[in-house]
């Protein structure tokens, strides 16, 4: 009897044990998601311009992943190449039919800026847009800086004047988590798209001249409609200050293995911790082979308040 009476008591202490694992358990996940509803989560994406209507659907179908699994965006930027603008299409139609799929995301903070093919036609993005040509927004001390193209060309032209402006915000912003943004990439970056160089930002060495000395923490760009699934399309590289260099790829589908894709940025308050997954729209999900996980110079620091907006102006020296 004595031995029953033991055995009662250690199922009774073992049931109790197990309550209080689930409910340190539930609390745990608890803390996690309350963590993951801290984040400030950059959407970037590029190079939608459909040249049919069949290539619409790429856009449209990235849209509506979005919505449908709910994917957290607090600021989105399209770093170029929104409209196509052929001779045979409507430029106006095509911008309505831009601003018309974008509209159900309900975005507040959504930024635009000129890739080479939105510069065939530069009058209607700030019809559109109504944003500058250059600009920076600054969430905390994350400020991100997008410099369009000036000209219609296969490369990205950026004025001296824009470059100058560009340099003093570096120059002037080294403590905060700087991310600049063009539609090109930079040449002497060492990416196998370097080649042919008029595909590059025009006169890129004035800017790895600065980087060499003035750290930039992340160079987005888009321009090459390289799926990621191809090796060589992120490269951190030492001699220009430790600058990763990370292309967005296209949402168009151009090639055999292309799909919809973009780049989510992870960014936690209080946390030096970055995480920067790549969506698969078409197959509504995130690629964790190619995840980044990386330590940023500093920590994220953000109390939820509206984004500074610097606007570049002509005569800004």
């Amino acid at each position: 009897m004595a031995c029953l009476n033991k055995l009662n008591f250690i199922k009774k202490r073992f049931a109790v044990l197990i309550v209080l694992l689930q409910i340190s358990s539930i609390s745990f996940h608890e803390k996690i998601s309350a963590e993951e509803e801290k984040q400030f989560v950059l959407w970037t994406f590029a190079d939608i311009q459909p040249r049919n209507d069949d290539e619409r659907e790429d856009f449209e179908i990235t849209v509506e992943d979005v919505i449908k699994n709910k994917l957290q965006v607090d600021a989105a930027v399209c770093a170029g190449d929104m409209v196509q603008l052929s001779s045979s299409q409507n430029h106006d139609d095509e911008w309505k039919w831009f601003y018309k799929t974008v509209e159900p995301l309900n975005i507040k903070n959504f930024y635009e800026m000129i890739g080479n093919h939105d510069a065939r036609n530069i009058p209607l993005y700030f019809k559109y847009t109504k944003k500058p040509m250059h600009y920076a927004v600054r969430f905390g001390n994350l400020l991100i800086i997008l410099l369009s193209d000036e000209k219609n060309s296969s490369g990205t032209d950026i004025s001296d004047k824009a470059f100058f402006w560009w340099k003093k915000l570096v120059e002037e912003n080294q403590s905060n988590i700087i991310i600049t943004i063009t539609h090109s990439h930079l040449g002497g970056t060492g990416f196998s798209y370097n080649y042919p160089s008029y595909r590059n930002v025009v006169d890129s060495e004035r800017f790895t001249e600065v980087l060499k000395k003035q750290r930039v923490d992340y160079w987005l760009f888009g321009h090459t409609h390289v799926p990621s699934t191809f090796k060589g399309k992120n490269r951190k590289i030492n001699s220009l200050g430790g600058t990763h260099f990370i292309n967005i790829a296209a949402i168009r589908e151009d090639y055999f293995l292309s799909f919809a894709e973009s780049k989510f940025f992870y960014f936690t308050p209080g946390s030096d911790v970055l995480t920067i997954k790549t969506r698969n729209h078409r197959k509504n999900k995130f690629m964790s082979s190619i995840e980044i996980r990386e330590k940023m110079k500093t920590a994220f620091v953000y109390d939820g308040s509206g984004p500074e907006f610097i606007e570049f102006r002509d005569n800004d020296k």
